[in-house]
């Protein structure tokens, strides 16, 4: 029969080709989800993330990849963070242990460098209440599927940029110990994995049990030679290492303005004005590079036969992440006041310090998570064939904070004003702050309080499936297929700040608790209806179609669909096509998370603007006082995010069109090449810094919209640089920045995806060569309504979701060569990246604007031991490359979330099967 010809062919190339497979036919190799006694077609049935349709001659129009867990140990990564985030489709800045400033712990994915909030991440076809994948274990996964294409008529909201389908075991046999041991060449950055798995089957089911530990160890700036302090260019193609205005000896400006940044000299005693190169605070040297944590989880599944058609099956799993994060220490950002009569007031007038709290050791936050998840459901067969299922999936965490470091500003004007010191009782002594090293044990215990929020959410979902065909009633081509089922869905939120953050007594801490909740209800078809086939020029013609209903309690109903058009002209080329509208609902956090402060780096526009070319901007700096050499102290600006409780949808369209190639005169050989285009309208968002602050000030007399969205430093509790220059605090730093959430964004992506993949018998082993890449044609932003479109592709700036500057490379592949004989297993991976430009360098300042192409080497190598036994060893980024350095004064003076920083790394494994 020819379709079942096709799924052995597939499932064949499956086996052969492992992760590459699916991007050849578009088909899963699934579990078998039948019972026992149901007939052999129904065995046959599978089911491939994007589809609910379960048959026998699946091939998806949709582009899809799978991962199988051999891949995933080949690559030699430690977690999934590191394999999922090196997928060429996977772009921009998302969480994970390369981010300390700005970091929860968690580490997220972002299909097209869309956001993480826009790729779908599930366990089993199921939501989970948090999204972090290091919640999910390696040893408990079988495959991952990576649908990349939009699919919000099938699983709902979210999903605009595409679908990441982690598949646990299920039908585990026996016992599996892992261990890996991993370390830079630099002898730092340990990380360790000890896993272990156990299954059981019999005659009516099956149980699963997998428990998995995992730890990081930190690595700090300041042990890489390229962030070990704060680069800043010298005007001539040189650098010199700088560092924060806010300084351990205090930068300080009177009221009266008769100084302005000035500090006293730690050595001489006399006041002379900062210097960046010789006064600035190396906050580098004492923040982490590379992020600690220790995660442990126990997960479990069990099925068991009722009767020959019906299963019953449960899921269960525990994580607890424990995460830290350390930054510089706390300095008086908010411009400490010191009154003419402290004993140690320089010049005898009221000032504004902004002192950089160094003995304090640093601004440390950690999180202690834990994620539950529990699943029960049954599924079964009719006697049709009809598949069924119900299930209730039940997640929950709770992410427990404690922050060290962190100050209470009126107890600091308390130790600087004798006369509040003396009515304080507490008040240890007057506080000398324009020297370094004077804060004492008992002035910290009185003036720094911990921070202790707790972060919780939890998703309950209700699903019930049902999958089948028309049989006899079906065109002449063949049955149609179907799927539909409902989803009813709850989502809630609860942000539960510090007690004393709720009195406002913790500076720059959120003191406001949020909580909200949500539910959804869902209903959906799908149809594959087989047009033509068997005919001369088409071999198999058949059109996908798919219809959502939601209908929010806070939103108006809508109603999503896909369309997708599979045409084989004759055996061996599959050409196919998809066109989908998608949704996305503002996401609990998105619409509860609390106002709160965050300073974000940004390009100054007036540095120097005595030479820059635009009348307009030589105006508005001129107009705040600012003289013509300004050079900005602090490139920090106080800005206000989070959520926004008024928030509305997301709307998007995504095509692709493309085609898989398998020519018969080449054994063993395929090419696919797909073509995706996704636009989102109403795009949840902020305007990031950068586009805020210089399109407001090279717009004439500043008129620009975006200068509404500046407060100033009044509105962030600071001192303003002068009466003149309200926009701007102490230091000379914007403040006040609008960056919170608004539906006010659009944005266009559009690109290329390619596989190509062949195996051949070498001697006496198999050699495999794969090369996957995307290649990125365009991604697009526009702000908010009325700004210009902004081109990202081929750039380096500020991801719109995250924040943090990010590489949206156009062009990265990864090629991966295997070759295994008897007891011997090779695998060789080169990773590229295309070089960015600065989006926002645009200045001939000498300045290095442009990150420069980077390819790592990877090498594993195993051997079996014996049948149980298998020892294996390797390095990442073999050639120790290093990141390029370029100017735009972010964390470790490069790219961090783009590029590796650890250098190389070395690691043995030893896997054991019994």
């Amino acid at each position: 029969m020819y379709t079942n010809n096709k799924l052995t062919k597939s499932i064949r190339l499956a086996l052969m080709f492992g992760g590459a497979s699916l991007a050849m036919t578009g088909t899963a190799v699934a579990q078998d989800q039948s019972a026992d006694g149901a007939d052999d077609e129904a065995q046959e049935r599978i089911q491939v993330t994007g589809s609910r349709i379960k048959r026998t001659d699946m091939e998806s129009a949709s582009p899809i990849s799978v991962f199988t867990a051999a891949e995933i140990e080949a690559s030699g990564f430690p977690t999934l963070e590191k394999f999922v985030q090196s997928l060429p489709s996977v772009n921009g800045a998302a969480q994970g242990s390369n981010v300390n400033n700005g970091s929860n712990g968690s580490a997220t994915v972002s299909l097209r460098g869309l956001g993480s909030g826009r790729t779908l991440l599930l366990v089993n076809g199921r939501r989970t209440a948090f999204s972090d994948m290091n919640s999910i274990p390696m040893a408990y996964v079988e495959r991952i599927e990576v649908l990349r294409d939009g699919a919000s008529s099938m699983y709902g909201s979210d999903a605009i940029a595409g679908v990441v389908n982690f598949i646990t075991k299920r039908d585990f046999e026996g016992a599996e110990v892992t261990a890996q041991y991993d370390l830079t060449g630099e002898g730092d950055g340990e990380q360790t994995r000890v896993a272990a798995t156990i299954g059981t089957s019999s005659s009516r089911g099956n149980v699963v049990l997998a428990l998995e530990y995992t730890n990081r160890n930190s690595i700090w700036q300041g042990d890489r030679d390229f962030s070990a302090c704060p680069l800043f260019d010298d005007g001539e193609g040189g650098v010199f290492c700088g560092g924060s205005g806010t300084s351990e000896m205090g930068t300080w400006s009177t009221v009266s303005d008769n100084y302005k940044g000035y500090v006293v000299d730690p050595k001489t005693g006399e006041i002379r004005p900062f210097n960046t190169a010789t006064d600035g605070f190396n906050y580098a040297a004492v923040s982490y590079m590379v992020t600690p944590q220790e995660v442990f989880t126990i997960n479990g599944s069990a099925t068991y036969d009722l009767t020959n058609n019906t299963t019953m099956f449960l899921e269960g799993g525990f994580a607890n992440r424990q995460s830290d994060q350390l930054m510089g220490a706390e300095g008086t950002f908010w411009g400490q006041f010191v009154p003419a009569d402290n004993p140690y007031n320089p010049v005898g007038e009221d000032l504004y310090i902004n002192r950089r709290l160094k003995e304090s050791g640093g601004r440390a936050f950690t999180q202690d998570l834990n994620d539950y998840r529990m699943v029960a459901g049954f599924e079964g067969y009719f006697d049709n064939g009809w598949s069924w299922d119900v299930s209730y999936n039940y997640t929950r965490f709770v992410d427990t904070r404690v922050d060290y470091g962190r100050a209470n500003a009126q107890r600091f004007l308390n130790l600087t004003d004798p006369a509040l010191c003396d009515a304080d009782e507490a008040c240890p002594e007057v506080w000398n702050p324009f020297a370094p090293g004077t804060l004492t044990q008992e002035m910290m215990d009185y003036a720094f309080l911990p921070n202790s929020p707790v972060v919780r959410g939890q998703t309950k979902q209700f699903m019930a499936n049902i999958s089948g065909d028309l049989g006899g009633f079906g065109l002449p081509a063949g049955p149609i297929a179907w799927a539909a089922g409902v989803e009813k869905r709850w989502e809630d939120y609860l942000y539960q700040p510090d007690g004393a953050a709720l009195i406002g007594q913790i500076y720059s801490v959120a003191g406001e608790k949020t909580e909200g909740q949500y539910d959804v209800t869902e209903a959906y078809v799908e149809f594959d209806v087989p047009l033509l086939a068997d005919l001369p020029g088409v071999e198999d013609l058949r059109l996908a179609a798919a219809f959502r209903s939601s209908n929010y309690d806070f939103l108006d109903a809508s109603i999503n669909k896909k369309f997708g058009l599979e045409y084989t002209p004759f055996e061996g080329l599959l050409i196919r096509g998809t066109y989908a509208d998608g949704f996305r609902a503002p996401s609990i956090t998105e619409l509860y998370a609390p106002q709160q402060e965050s300073n974000l780096p940004y390009n100054e526009p007036c540095d120097n603007w005595q030479d820059d070319p635009s009348q307009a901007l030589r105006d508005n700096c001129a107009s705040e006082g600012l003289p013509g050499d300004f050079q900005l102290a602090s490139n920090q600006s106080a800005s206000l995010v989070g959520g926004n409780p008024d928030l509305g949808p997301e709307e998007s369209e995504s095509m692709t069109v493309g085609f898989v190639y398998s020519p018969e005169f080449i054994e063993n050989f395929s090419v696919s090449v797909d073509y995706f285009n996704i636009e989102i309208q109403d795009g949840v968002g902020s305007v990031d810094t950068n586009t805020i602050v210089n399109g407001c000030y090279y717009s004439v007399d500043f008129s620009s919209p975006l200068c509404d969205l500046i407060l100033g430093a009044e509105e962030m509790g600071r001192p303003a640089y002068n009466s003149t220059a309200p926009n701007r605090d102490n230091l000379g730093s914007v403040a006040g920045i609008v960056a919170s959430l608004a539906n006010l964004s659009v944005f266009e992506t559009a690109g290329y995806d390619f596989d190509i993949n062949w195996s051949t018998e070498v001697g006496t082993g198999l050699l495999k060569l794969r090369l996957d890449g995307t290649y990125l044609d365009d991604y697009s932003f526009i702000s908010s309504p009325g700004a210009e479109k902004t081109q990202y592709a081929g750039y380096f700036a500020a991801d719109q979701w995250e924040g943090n500057p990010a590489a949206f490379s156009k062009l990265r592949t990864n090629f991966t060569a295997n070759y295994a004989f008897n007891d011997w297993d090779f695998t060789y991976t080169a990773r590229y990246m295309q070089g960015t430009e600065d989006l926002n360098g645009v200045k001939d300042d000498g300045g290095s604007y442009y990150a420069g192409s980077a390819v790592y080497h990877d090498l594993q190598g195993s051997f079996s031991l014996s049948e149980a036994t298998t020892l294996s060893a390797g390095i990442r980024n073999m050639f120790d490359r290093k990141p390029p350095y370029v100017t735009n004064d972010d964390d470790m003076n490069t790219i961090a979330t783009s590029y590796d920083l650890s250098g190389a790394y070395w690691y043995v494994r030893m896997n054991m099967r019994f």
